[in-house]
């Protein structure tokens, strides 16, 4: 791999582990584990390794925020992407222990179950480090994915991990497709949006 490749694949990973570090997702599967910041770079590299070979990545102005999607024609949930969720499971284990893999396998599972089978766009991973929230940053990340949808024709997906974030999603046409029961006291939110023509 260029080096320049492995280099964004790095700040990708430190830019959505900074952004997803106080997630509740995050929270359910590493709970207050001293070693939750090195399990979650572990855990966005890989994504951010398949996102360079596959889909794509975009990163807003002075690293304050990324997004990982993949193209409607991409398969994500191909042989090649189950051995990185199996890799996932196992750093998750490694770092925080066999609890934490086990809620990660359960959470992956979870998901996997609620994608829907219509071909879509599909918006993996957004986040801002927590200093650039609030500044339309994320509109930045969000418009390529939605304009290459339209132009495309395909409707797009994303999952909401955190409650907080429903309303910023449905600005740009997301409607709730379906919640995702992960535990008890923890859901997600499956969200859908036709295009636009």
């Amino acid at each position: 791999m260029l080096k320049n490749s492995q280099t964004q694949i790095q700040k990708t990973a430190q830019i959505l582990t900074q952004g997803f570090i106080d997630d509740p997702c995050f929270a359910f599967i590493f709970g207050e584990n001293a070693n939750k910041f090195q399990a979650l770079n572990a855990f966005f590299e890989l994504f951010a390794t398949d996102a360079m070979e596959r889909g794509e990545i975009i990163t807003a102005p002075e690293e304050q925020g990324a997004c990982i999607w993949y193209p409607a024609e991409v398969e994500i949930f191909n042989e090649q992407f189950e051995q990185i969720l199996a890799e996932i499971i196992s750093r998750a284990s490694h770092f925080c222990g066999w609890e934490s893999g086990k809620r990660c396998e359960e959470l992956i599972q979870k998901l996997g179950a609620s994608e829907p089978e219509a071909p879509h766009c599909e918006v993996f991973f957004i986040a801002l480090k927590p200093e650039a929230r609030g500044k339309g940053i994320g509109e930045s990340l969000l418009k390529p994915v939605l304009n290459y949808a339209d132009t495309e024709k395909f409707g797009c997906y994303l999952v909401s991990s955190n409650s907080r974030n429903i309303s910023f999603y449905q600005r740009y046409g997301f409607q709730q497709f379906c919640p995702i029961e992960i535990s008890d006291s923890y859901s997600m939110t499956g969200m859908w949006r036709d295009c636009v023509s």
